[in-house]
């Protein structure tokens, strides 16, 4: 029985249809077409809609589009998420060139798109909604904590999840293989065990740039860390990776989007590391950095993380900018020469008049796009006229497809608007093929993931990210 706020008989209930509006303002339905705009039904009621949700981008008058769902977070306690705002975009770019060709046996992609605002509960829950109310076969999801909750549900209900950012070496160990052995979990981001090697090995010479050390001498290291599954995985790696005296690499943790960090900024005072690692986020970086200058060391080496590439740390710092100048950071590579990805740069600008290399992960994004599209025609099958379901599993086995054998036994094709209507006609006919995308090739192993070059980039005095080299990850 639910308690509404008002007593009525069961039958009077019966009676009163989908147009009834209790005392309490809740209207009676049977599907959520019954409700307005910004609610759905949910146990016989109209409801509000997640937090969030509600944007819609792509042909939503389409009466044949296939759904698609996003949870990112666009948005921190801070405001908008410039570097979430920006890989977004390359989902929509991607998927713009995708309906212009035709999408999947005539069908267009429309995309769901909802603001988890850094939260993983909320995420959670936006995920259910997506799943339920609008039967969306694949989620993209951003952030290794935001993967790991929607996997949660995406999985047990034979939901694919792509993450474009997520790079915890946990989301490699989810039990994913549910109605498919491709796996429901897959990732373009490659995972931070290969970061954390790079990090470790540039503080101590082992990789050289241009010839010579990163840094002439480091004996002491500070890592300050995000205390979430990024974080931690990424601290944990690239702390086993450093052949130091334990007293002489220090480390403090920390809550997201908090606002007190003088305990991380005394721990580096005290210590004065000759590199300080920040594994986090641009908002709670610019906190770091400005409270460990206030409390008096205003000449303190950085070293930026994937997630600390982002155009807002300049925009934030402010007048304080300076502090980090001539800092150094490694992310997985976005501003390559191979033609791929400068047509994405060149097209990205065209269409949001901005330099996709400032962000992290904007290639990666604009990839994902893709694979789900490739996916889809292989699951809609090669009869256009009986296309078979498009399900989270089928678009798995159309992504293991992609993951190529032997030499010479796969067709090679670049993402992107030069070989997508070709990789598909041949995806679609069940042929293995060896892709390329703007982040490099996508070689996926029984995981679903994707190793990458790393970029080693610096901070200029004019606040951009500049690419100084990329990396090979070292295989151990």
């Amino acid at each position: 029985m639910r308690a509404l706020g008002l007593m009525m008989t069961g039958s009077a209930l019966l009676m009163a249809g989908c147009s009834f509006t209790t005392a309490g303002g809740l209207t009676e339905c049977e599907t959520s077409s019954d409700c307005d705009t910004a609610q759905v039904c949910n146990a016989g009621y109209c409801l509000p809609q997640p937090v969030g949700c509600g944007t819609v981008y792509g042909p939503t008058t389409a009466a044949n589009a296939i759904p698609l769902g996003a949870t990112v977070p666009l948005s921190t306690s801070d405001g908008p998420d410039e570097s979430e705002i920006q890989a977004l975009n390359s989902i929509k770019l991607a998927l713009d060139e995708i309906n212009q060709r035709e999408g999947v046996n005539g069908r267009p992609f429309v995309l769901h798109i909802c603001d988890t605002r850094s939260d993983a509960a909320r995420a959670a829950e936006q995920a259910q909604w997506l799943i339920r109310e609008r039967q969306v076969p694949m989620i993209f999801a951003s952030s290794s904590g935001q993967a790991l909750s929607v996997a949660t549900h995406t999985v047990p209900n034979g939901v694919l999840m792509i993450t474009y950012s997520g790079t915890s070496p946990d989301i490699a160990t989810i039990n994913d293989k549910i109605g498919t052995e491709a796996g429901l979990v897959w990732r373009t981001a490659p995972s931070d065990v290969l970061q954390g090697r790079i990090i470790g090995d540039l503080l101590q010479g082992r990789i050289q740039v241009n010839g010579a050390p990163l840094y002439d001498a480091v004996s002491k290291v500070g890592i300050s860390y995000v205390n979430d599954p990024y974080g931690q995985g990424l601290f944990g790696v690239t702390l086993g990776r450093i052949n130091l005296p334990p007293e002489n690499v220090t480390s403090s943790q920390y809550t997201r989007n908090g606002t007190d960090f003088s305990n991380v900024a005394q721990r580096i005072v005290a210590n004065a590391p000759d590199v300080e690692v920040l594994i986090g986020f641009s908002e709670d970086n610019v906190r770091i950095i400005n409270q460990t200058a206030a409390a008096g060391r205003d000449n303190q080496r950085w070293f930026f993380t994937d997630a600390g590439k982002d155009r807002g740390l300049f925009t934030a710092l402010g007048n304080n900018r300076h502090l980090v100048t001539g800092a150094y950071g490694t992310s997985p590579a976005q501003a390559r020469e191979d033609l791929v990805y400068r047509l994405f740069a060149q097209r990205f600008n065209s269409a949001f008049g901005e330099d996709p290399g400032q962000y992290s992960f904007t290639a990666h994004a604009y990839d994902a796009m893709y694979m789900v599209a490739l996916g889809a025609a292989y699951a809609a099958g090669p009869d256009v006229n009986s296309p078979q379901a498009i399900t989270g599993a089928r678009i798995a086995d159309g992504l293991a497809l992609m993951t190529p054998g032997e030499a010479g036994t796969s067709l090679n094709f670049n993402l992107g608007t030069e070989g997508f209507a070709s990789a598909r006609a041949a995806i679609r006919d069940g042929q293995v093929i060896d892709v390329t995308g703007a982040s490099g090739n996508l070689d996926f192993d029984a995981t679903g993931e994707a190793p990458s070059e790393y970029e080693l980039f610096r901070v200029t005095a004019t606040g951009e990210f500049e690419t100084v080299q990329l990396i090979a990850p070292p295989t151990e």
